[in-house]
């Protein structure tokens, strides 16, 4: 991977399609972030994909490897890249990760790759030597003053319900602590510092976020008639009118899937139709021979 020099990178304001934008307006250049709560880890996937966009992203886990680990969801991270319209190996490739399984490798690990030159730093897992109260506050100071150093901000993400679990050095360090919360209603968010603020996306508030299932189906599907469709000759093109038909007869299926992009849908909707007819070959086949 190459890295950009700090004075390259000229950020920055790291926007995020995850509801805390709205309240938050995006991650600030120099500026450090305390996330806790359930639905922290949502937000901080929005804002490392968003961040590839400028540059390459730090992404420090720290995680204790004999209790509770933080794992990568890998599912999150194709999601919204395909919701932001970004190429899921592109980001990957933008993403540095360095894992550590203990205090002292985590201080190892920030003192051997902590460098200037990326466009957002993450230490998920602020929490997970909270016990070792040095280690962890040298580990969080350094990877903030190179935050600093490199005009490029700093999102920690950590436990806890109420306040979030991190030490009085942390907290007093940080520009910003939010709590994000997955609810029935929906997504609490929960400022604590620099002002306080509580403030709840329903659901169906939430989905003015994305279009309707329905509605980008209709978009997509005009498109491939308008450009795709033109393009298919003889026996192609009656297949397609034939998909169209099966895709208008599975919306409810499709809808349900949770994928990014509608044409994902599509494709698996076609592949299950196309194993069924093969499946029905098979078997004319077999009671042929008998």
């Amino acid at each position: 991977m190459s890295f950009k020099k700090a004075s390259e990178i000229r950020t920055k304001k790291i926007d995020g399609f995850f509801p805390v934008d709205d309240s938050l307006g995006g991650l600030n250049a120099g500026s450090s972030y305390i996330i806790f709560g359930n639905a922290a880890a949502l937000a901080m996937y929005s804002y490392m994909i968003s961040a590839t966009r400028l540059g390459p992203v730090l992404y420090i886990n720290s995680t204790d490897y004999y209790s509770e680990r933080n794992f990568i969801d890998q599912e999150a991270i194709g999601f919204v890249s395909k919701t932001l319209g970004l190429d899921v190996n592109s980001v990957l490739d933008e993403i540095y990760e360095v894992s550590a399984y203990s205090p002292e490798r985590l201080l190892l690990a920030v003192k051997t790759h902590v460098k200037q030159g990326f466009s957002l730093y993450i230490l998920h897992g602020l929490h997970s030597f909270i016990d070792k109260r040095e280690i962890s506050d040298e580990a969080y100071s350094r990877v903030f003053k190179t935050a600093v150093f490199s005009n490029s901000p700093f999102l920690s993400i950590t436990k806890g319900e109420k306040e979030p679990v991190a030490t009085d050095f942390m907290i007093s360090s940080a520009n910003y602590i939010i709590g994000l919360f997955s609810e029935k209603k929906g997504i609490l968010i929960n400022f604590l510092k620099p002002f306080r603020f509580q403030k709840i996306y329903g659901w169906e508030e939430m989905g003015r976020l994305t279009k309707p299932f329905r509605e980008r189906y209709e978009e997509y599907l005009a498109f491939l008639e308008k450009e795709f469709k033109p393009l298919l000759r003889g026996e192609t093109k009656e297949a397609f009118e034939e998909l169209k038909k099966i895709w208008s007869s599975e919306m409810a299926s499709m809808s349900s899937l949770v994928t990014a992009q509608v044409s994902d849908a599509m494709t698996f909707i076609a592949v299950i139709r196309l194993m069924q007819e093969l499946e029905k070959l098979k078997r004319e086949i077999e009671n042929n021979k008998k």
